[in-house]
């Protein structure tokens, strides 16, 4: 699959998704940080993308442990949280990543690159390593070479929207890598 994707767009897959990481990564640490409370009205996506790390992360820990519905959800990468470029760049984004596939017994779940299903995960609940409350948690560890080294964590924080914490479990401790939204259609 990956060689057919390298046919198609020309380059290496591993490099695209390396650049999206990159940029994911970098700018967060550095990203300037707004208030800590998340804002009192609904939580919708397009709030998400004008909130800075602090706020994503208190919408986060209000957010409850819940299954996602089954079939395609749509995804959106939070990237540079905070900054003037952050909905650029998760519009951007959308290119590459699309969103999960959640298998009908909700045991695994699937990523949707440039349209295409790869990087499958699992899906189980466990204590979250940001405030160790509920998570559904996607961990690749097992299913995917070129992603076992990243865990997704998953909170519910609105109807039919989830809110995703990526880390990569090779620091000690686990780094929270970027952020990411899921919307199931209601």
């Amino acid at each position: 699959m990956l060689l057919r994707l390298r046919r198609i767009l020309g380059c290496d897959f591993s490099r695209v998704l390396g650049v999206l990481m990159a940029m994911a990564t970098g700018p967060m640490a550095a990203g300037d940080v707004r208030g800590q409370e998340p804002a009192s009205t609904p939580v919708t996506l397009e709030s998400l993308r004008s909130m800075g790390p602090a706020e994503i992360e208190a919408v986060y820990r209000a957010g409850t442990s819940a299954a996602i519905p089954s079939g395609r959800v749509r995804g959106t990468a939070l990237l540079s949280p905070g900054t003037r470029r952050a909905r650029w760049l998760s519009r951007g984004a959308k290119l590459v990543w699309q969103g999960k596939v959640i298998a009908p017994d909700q045991s695994t779940a699937v990523n949707r690159f440039f349209g295409v299903k790869m990087i499958r995960g699992q899906l189980y609940q466990a204590p979250s390593w940001l405030d160790g409350a509920p998570s559904l948690i996607l961990d690749y560890a097992g299913t995917s070479r070129l992603y076992a080294r990243n865990r997704d964590e998953i909170r519910q924080v609105g109807p039919g929207l989830f809110l995703g914490l990526m880390y990569d479990r090779t620091t000690e401790p686990p780094r929270l890598s970027m952020y990411f939204a899921l919307q199931a259609d209601e």
